[in-house]
Parts: structure tokens; C-alpha cells; sequence
């Protein structure tokens, strides 16, 4: 199923108990104008007619790094900050970044490498991010074990298949750099994203440069599981990038502070039940979407906990946060990568300013 997903979908698609609360709600009168209030909230939660429609785009794909949206619907933590909140799936960070500039959407995921070019490239319509989502960037360079590419340098002479237009494409040169191999020696033809694995499956590339949760649990669906591959993480070279943020329009954040600062109050709790409770958080976000399937989702939300949710930084800062030398030289790393020809202010690009207290976002992981 497509579409747009909202806790009123989720119930009509549930439990027969939410199913009678959705009943029960389309039926109310003057005589019940309120909700009962999600758990950890005061008093009770807004009527559905007081509820802020937020309109959010994922970046890609229903899947189970998602979780913690559908959680924080499905448990109702957005409409106890008086937030209506509904999503659909994206068709990239590229896509959704300007899904978000357009008014399109109120919100979204989004990298914020690639938030950072657009503001460069689109000035009279600037986004910003308002948490981090991963704290560590997902690009790397995969190939199967028996091609030998067990250090990126013997790309070189190789077919690297990577989609046009991606943020991993596009960092490419500056990985190259950093690692110390001559890119100009690597034939590297633009491939469509949805092919990427059956083409390094059949061998007509060598290597690809995907999103670790996105190729990992496929490829291990076909019978390549990690220790028959070799996986080159960005991070491990050098370019400690950030990742996928919560994105917003600055025209909306400054005309709706409270909404935003609800709104990452609710992902924030959404995110702790997925900590604590994965194999529920991704059961929950299968009732999202007919396509999802449970046991890859859980193997691809289980890498984004170990390698992007969860980090020495996380557990400092909190969730959310970016550290502040950290994200200068992301800044100047995506200025040279990306070759633009102005250097992004921070405050520009990430606000904080909306995020819960920190005892709020300190993560806990089963």
C-alpha cells in the first residue's frame, strides 16, 4: 500500500481495540472533545479537530530505520503534542529536500550533505535540519568478496556502478582523495538505484556505492551476507559525515517553533520504544505498507541501531545533536566534495535549538 499513512490509517488497518477507539472518535460529539493522552504525557491530548497537520516525506521507501515515525503514530505521541501526522513514502534525500523547499511537505528526512548543496544552489528557498537522524553517514563501497576489492585503491581498473545524481556520487572524488587512488582509473557508469545489487549479483559492475541499510539485508537475501563482501564505509576513511536529518522549510520553522519542538519531542520518544523494543517498532511499521517485509526490515533496522542511531557521540550529546568541530569539518568537507562555491554557515544548516533537554534524548538500547 501507497500512499498517505496516519494514525487513523494504522487504526482502521489494526487491533480491534484501536479499531473501536477510531469509532469512537469519528462519532464523537461536544459531550467528548478530547483524547486520552498518550503514556508520559500530563492530562489529556487535543481533539482531532485542534490537531496541526504536519505533512512529512520519508526519504526513501517504508522501511524499518522508519520506525520510530510509525511508532510515534501509532502510540499517539504526535497527536498528544496536538500533531496530525501523516507521511509518504520519498524517492530519495535529493527528492524529499525539494519536496520540503517547495511546501509540498511541512517536514522530512533528508542528508544533510545534500541539504547543504541545495541551500548553496537554492538560496531563495533555504531548509534546515533540525535533528539528526544518523549520526553517521550510510555511503560506502561494496563489492563481493571474490573481486578482491578488499581496499578501495583496487578500484581502480574496476566498474563502479553508482546512480547519477547521488550524494555518493557525488563525494566520490573527495573519497578517492582521501583514500589515495586515482578515480580517473575507475569506470564509473550511472546506473539506476533499483539495480544496483542485481547488477553486482550478475557481475556486470564490480562494486556499487550504496547505502549500507539499503544493499546489506538484499544482498544477504541472496545468499551474501556480510563476510562475503568487502564494505568500505566513508566514515572509515576520513569523511566523518553525518547522514540523514529532520528537515524542515526556515520560513516554516520560524512560523511554527512550537510544532517543530512537539514534533521531535514525539520522534524522540518513538525512537526510544524502537531501541528498546525493535522487533515491535518494526512489526508496527509493517502495518504501513503491504510491500514491507518484516524479517529484512529487522535485519535493516538492527544496522542502523549498531552503526547509525548509536554512537559514542549519541550517548555524549544525545540524539539529535551534532558536535560542533565535528560538523565544521562536514561543512568543509560537502564544500570541497561537492565543489560549491560557498561555505554554508552551521547555524544555516542545523538549528538545535528545537530539540528536547538532553535527558530527554539520551538513548537507551535493549
Amino acid at each position: 500500500m501507497s500512499g498517505r499513512y496516519s494514525r487513523r490509517k494504522f487504526l482502521v488497518r489494526g487491533s480491534a481495540t484501536f479499531g473501536a477507539t477510531l469509532l469512537l472518535k469519528a462519532c464523537s460529539t461536544a459531550e467528548a472533545p478530547t483524547e486520552p493522552v498518550a503514556e508520559g504525557t500530563s492530562e489529556t491530548a487535543p481533539a482531532a479537530s485542534e490537531l496541526t497537520p504536519i505533512r512529512f516525506t520519508l526519504d526513501w521507501a517504508v522501511q524499518g530505520v522508519h520506525a520510530p515515525v510509525g511508532v510515534a503514530i501509532e502510540k499517539g505521541y504526535f497527536e498528544a503534542e496536538g500533531l496530525d501526522v501523516t507521511f509518504e513514502r520519498g524517492s530519495g534525500s535529493a527528492d524529499a529536500i525539494s519536496k520540503v523547499a517547495s511546501g509540498a511537505f511541512d517536514m522530512g528526512f533528508g542528508d544533510i550533505n545534500s541539504l547543504m548543496e541545495f541551500n548553496v544552489t537554492n538560496p531563495d528557498t533555504p531548509v534546515k535540519a533540525v535533528a539528526i537522524y544518523y549520526n553517521q553517514s550510510p555511503m560506502c563501497v561494496m563489492s563481493l568478496a571474490d573481486t578482491g576489492i578488499d581496499d578501495p585503491a583496487k578500484l581502480e581498473g574496476k566498474k563502479l556502478g553508482i546512480p547519477a545524481g547521488s550524494a555518493t556520487r557525488r563525494l566520490m572524488p573527495l573519497f578517492a582523495q582521501t583514500v589515495g587512488f586515482d578515480l580517473a582509473k575507475v569506470e564509473m557508469p550511472a546506473i539506476e538505484s533499483k539495480l544496483q545489487q542485481t547488477l553486482l549479483l550478475t557481475q556486470e559492475i564490480d562494486a556499487i556505492a550504496p547505502y549500507t541499510i539499503s544493499a546489506l539485508p538484499n544482498l544477504k537475501q541472496e545468499g551474501y551476507p556480510p563476510d562475503k563482501l568487502h564494505i568500505h564505509r566513508f566514515g572509515d576513511y576520513g569523511l566523518n559525515l553525518y547522514g540523514n536529518a529532520v528537515i524542515v522549510p526556515a520560513a516554516f520553522v520560524d512560523e511554527h517553533p512550537e510544532q517543530v519542538k512537539g514534533f521531535l519531542r514525539a520522534l524522540t520518544k518513538g525512537l526510544q520504544d524502537t531501541l528498546s523494543s525493535p522487533d515491535e517498532a518494526v512489526e508496527i511499521m509493517a502495518q504501513f505498507d503491504d510491500l514491507y517485509e518484516i524479517p529484512a526490515e529487522r535485519e535493516r533496522l538492527q544496522i542502523a541501531i549498531d552503526t547509525l542511531f548509536v554512537s559514542p557521540e549519541v550517548e555524549a550529546n544525545g540524539f539529535g545533536a551534532v558536535d560542533e568541530s565535528r560538523f565544521k569539518q562536514t561543512i568543509d568537507q560537502v564544500v570541497q566534495g561537492f565543489e560549491l562555491g560557498t561555505v554554508p554557515k552551521p547555524e544555516d544548516v542545523f538549528d538545535g535549538q528545537y530539540l528536547p533537554p538532553l535527558e530527554e534524548r539520551q538513548l537507551s538500547v535493549s
